[in-house]
C-alpha cells in the first residue's frame, strides 16, 4: 500500500495542477478582510489595503501588523473556492486512471481495500499540503509587505492587552497553529470531491459540485444562526458554529473549548463517513476496474 501511496502522491503533487492550487490558495488569502475604516465603514481586504490604504495608517495601526494580517487569512473568498482548488490536482489524475482502465491493473497488484485507502490518503494529503503551502507563501509575502509587531508603539495598556489576548502564546506559535489549521482545512475540503469520484468519472463535475454543496451548507447554517441571533438563542448559536465547513480551523486554537471539541468530533465523523461511502461504492461494482 505504501508503494501505491508513493505513486499516487507523485502523480498528484508533481504536476501543474498542484502548483496551481498552491498559488490560487495564496491569491485567495489576499482577499481576506483585515481593516475597517471607522469614518466610512468601508472594509479593506489585504489586496485593497496594499493598493489603496495610506502607508502611514499601516505603520500606526498594530492591527495591520504582519502577524495580525496573517491570522485573518481564512476570512476571504478562500472558504468559497477551496473545495475546487484542493480537489482538482488529485481528481484529474484519478479520473484519467479510471477512464484509461489503468485502475484495474493497479487493484490487481494492491488489492481493493489498500487501493481505496491509498487514494484516500493521497487526496487528503495533497489537499492539505496545497493549502498549507499556499498559506505559507501568503505568510512570507505578508511578512515582507506589512510591518512586524515590534515596530509598533502601543498607544495604551488596553491595546497591548488586546494584542496579548489575540496571541496568548506568542506570535510564532500562533502562526504555526494557523499553518496546521490550513493543512487540516485543505485536507478535509477534499472529502466531498473524493466521495463523488466513487461514482463519477468526470473531473470537472467532481470538482464543481462540491462548490455548490459547500455554498448550500454555508447558506443554510447562516440562516439558522441569523434566526437564533434574532430570537436571542446565543448558546445554541455557538453550537451551530461547530458544524460549518471551515469549523476545523477553530480546533487548533489557544483554548480547546467545548465548541472546538464538537468541531473535532464532527469533522472526524464527516471524513470517516465519506471514506466508508467511497470504499462501499467502489466495491459494490462487479467489475472493480470500471
Amino acid at each position: 500500500m505504501f508503494k501505491a501511496l508513493k505513486c499516487d502522491l507523485n502523480k498528484t503533487v508533481v504536476n501543474t495542477g498542484f502548483l496551481g492550487a498552491v498559488f490560487l490558495t495564496m491569491i485567495l488569502c489576499f482577499t481576506a478582510n483585515i481593516y475597517e475604516d471607522s469614518a466610512t465603514s468601508k472594509t479593506y481586504s489585504v489586496m485593497e489595503t496594499i493598493m489603496s490604504l495610506d502607508r502611514s495608517i499601516i505603520t500606526q495601526d498594530y492591527t495591520l501588523s504582519s502577524a495580525v494580517v496573517f491570522s485573518k487569512c481564512f476570512s476571504g473568498y478562500i472558504g468559497m473556492f477551496i473545495p475546487i482548488i484542493v480537489a482538482f490536482p488529485f481528481m484529474v489524475t484519478f479520473c484519467a486512471e479510471r477512464n484509461s482502465g489503468l485502475m484495474r491493473f493497479t487493484i490487481t497488484r494492491t488489492g481493493k481495500f489498500k487501493y481505496s485507502i491509498s487514494k484516500f490518503l493521497a487526496c487528503f494529503l495533497s489537499g492539505g499540503f496545497a493549502v498549507f503551502l499556499g498559506t505559507l507563501l501568503f505568510g512570507l509575502a505578508v511578512m515582507i509587505i506589512f510591518p512586524s509587531v515590534s515596530s509598533y508603539d502601543f498607544a495604551d495598556d488596553i491595546q497591548k492587552e488586546l494584542f496579548e489576548i489575540m496571541f496568548p502564546n506568542g506570535v510564532f506559535l500562533s502562526c504555526v497553529k494557523t499553518l496546521i489549521s490550513a493543512f487540516l482545512y485543505g485536507a478535509i475540503s477534499t472529502m466531498p470531491a473524493f466521495f463523488l469520484s466513487s461514482f463519477c468519472k468526470n473531473p470537472y463535475i467532481i470538482t464543481c459540485l462540491p462548490f455548490l454543496f459547500i455554498y448550500i451548507w454555508n447558506t443554510t447554517l447562516d440562516k439558522i444562526t441569523n434566526s437564533m441571533f434574532t430570537n436571542g438563542n446565543f448558546k445554541k448559536m455557538e453550537k451551530i458554529y461547530s458544524f460549518y465547513p471551515d469549523s476545523i480551523t477553530s480546533v487548533i486554537s489557544y483554548e480547546f473549548d467545548k465548541t472546538a471539541k464538537i468541531s473535532l468530533i464532527f469533522n472526524i465523523s464527516y471524513v470517516l463517513i465519506l471514506l466508508f461511502g467511497f470504499v462501499l461504492i467502489m466495491n459494490m461494482r462487479k467489475d472493480k476496474g470500471a
